[in-house]
């Protein structure tokens, strides 16, 4: 097991897996391809997402939030893949800059899930990019990602489960969990969100971790100790289920072997033990 690289070295890395994935012009949009993907393939997805576009949608969309919008009322299936769209809307300065310079978080998602893949870790299968090149950005980039399965759980669905289980099957799932955040931070994959955009998939007595959704996932946010102390804690805190402090010591126990970092243990277990004394997550 290798230590994760310094934070310089993680830094380029992850600026340098915004450009996984080969690029396909077409007039002024951009479609990114990712690497398993075919070419026969990327052209059915084509055909079909522009029937789809200009039929189910409207001409100019407008997301929810004003950022972006998951489409879970439309899927169609490519090859025997049933695909899940999601839509990012450009409608400030600061958004169309981020394009220019290849961080849009559209980019940022897309290649991050491509990264995650080429390093065996579980993560929603990233399949294409639809976007206006750098000087055309148009309104709107498009991710398109295998959806997910019907057995998958969300993550806070499975941590209100956690209440049903017994202490010995607890304890299995934070050693799995603190390991797979760990194997996830030595990449140097860091966001805030990471502990909630988990699916949990049943694979007979135990469960698969599927990491999605990176957004905000910004290559240059390398993992300091106080991320380390903020990611652990909350991934063991929710108002879901708060880990008592045999899961939490399991957990951490897990996360900091992965990580070859022995020496957080100390401060970790600290943080742990404050959070529980003042009522755990509070939620």
């Amino acid at each position: 097991m290798s230590r994760p690289d310094s934070p310089l070295a993680t830094t380029l890395k992850n600026i340098n897996a915004l450009f996984n994935g080969r690029a396909i012009a077409d007039d002024t949009n951009v479609w990114r391809v990712a690497p398993q993907i075919s070419d026969a393939f990327i052209e059915e997805l084509k055909t079909q997402w522009s029937k789809i576009r200009s039929s189910a949608l409207p001409k100019k969309f407008h997301s929810k939030n004003k950022k972006r919008e998951a489409l879970h009322d439309i899927s169609f299936v490519v090859d025997g893949i049933e695909i899940f769209p999601k839509i990012y809307t450009r409608n400030d300065y600061k958004h169309t800059l981020l394009h220019c310079f290849f961080f849009s978080e559209a980019r940022r998602n897309f290649s991050t899930m491509c990264y995650l893949m080429q390093n065996n870790i579980p993560t929603t299968e990233p399949l294409a990019l639809l976007s206006g090149d750098r000087f055309h950005p148009g309104t709107e980039s498009v991710l398109f990602t295998r959806k997910l399965k019907e057995t998958d759980i969300y993550f806070y669905d499975f941590r209100e489960m956690l209440h049903n289980f017994t202490q010995e099957q607890r304890n299995a799932f934070f050693i799995l969990f603190g390991k797979k955040m760990a194997e996830l931070h030595n990449l140097g994959i860091y966001t805030e969100d990471t502990d909630k955009n988990i699916s949990v998939r049943p694979n007979g007595n135990t469960y698969d971790l599927h990491f999605f959704d990176f957004d905000s996932f910004y290559p240059w946010r390398f993992l300091t100790t106080k991320r380390t102390n903020h990611a652990v804690l909350h991934s063991l805190f929710c108002r879901h289920y708060d880990a008592n402090i045999e899961e939490s010591e399991i957990f951490i126990e897990a996360y900091l072997t992965v990580r070859q970092r022995p020496d957080l243990k100390k401060e970790l277990l600290k943080a742990v033990e404050d959070r529980i004394a003042t009522g755990g997550s509070k939620k």
